[in-house]
């Protein structure tokens, strides 16, 4: 199945010097292709292409009970797809595939009961109800080597939101994005490898013991 949908902004992480709010103006003439949306017959299967960028996302669908298929074949299949289509691009001409960054995103959804505060399940939150009509919490912080050296940047955003049945959840995205050492493949998934072991352990660390033994998390 394909769709068409409007472009994602260009991100960059940079290091060193303040980040700048990007403001892009562009004049063009005739047809423009934006972003393409490839899914799977069930829809949870989603890859996105534009001009610049290149994803693969895992979806909940229907009656959301579709297992996730964890991390280590989602990069898997990522990256035949990837070298699937640096395969064909060498074939239109001789510049190879460049990655100039890298990303890997959870979005969990946090089911909770009604007379549950906030705080029961984020150690980062004080008594907030449920009910509040508004609320977030958002930070992001630099990701280091050993040596201190910078390579990726951590974005966290919780709020509380509703799903299509109406039940009251608590969202909570984790993403890192970062360059790779060297342009290649191989490069840009060991920034999502990385990645996911510190999006990991920030989501415990964050995340209350009550709420661990709760959803009887395994260390």
């Amino acid at each position: 199945k394909v769709e068409e949908q409007s472009p994602l902004p260009p991100q960059f992480e940079t290091f060193g010097i303040p980040q700048q709010q990007r403001r892009n103006l562009g004049l063009v003439s005739g047809g423009q292709h934006d972003r393409f949306w490839f899914l799977s017959e069930s829809g949870e299967q989603l890859l996105q292409f534009q001009l610049d960028r290149f994803l693969h996302n895992w979806r909940k669908v229907e009656d959301e009970t579709n297992p996730y298929p964890h991390f280590e074949s989602m990069i898997n299949s990522f990256e035949k797809e990837l070298r699937k289509f640096e395969a064909y691009v060498s074939k239109l001409q001789t510049q190879k595939l460049n990655c100039n960054q890298a990303e890997v995103s959870y979005i969990n959804h946090i089911a909770q009961s009604a007379n549950d505060k906030v705080s029961d399940w984020f150690r980062t939150v004080n008594d907030i109800d449920l009910n509040a009509e508004n609320m977030s919490v958002t930070y992001n912080r630099i990701a280091t080597d050993d040596s201190g050296r910078p390579w990726g940047r951590l974005y966290s955003e919780m709020a509380p939101a509703i799903k299509r049945d109406g039940t009251r959840i608590m969202s909570l995205s984790l993403t890192i994005r970062g360059a790779p050492v060297s342009p290649d493949i191989s490069a840009s998934l060991e920034i999502k490898k990385k990645g996911r072991e510190l999006i990991v352990n920030e989501f415990a660390r964050i995340t209350t013991e009550s709420a661990h033994k709760q959803w009887k998390r395994i260390q």
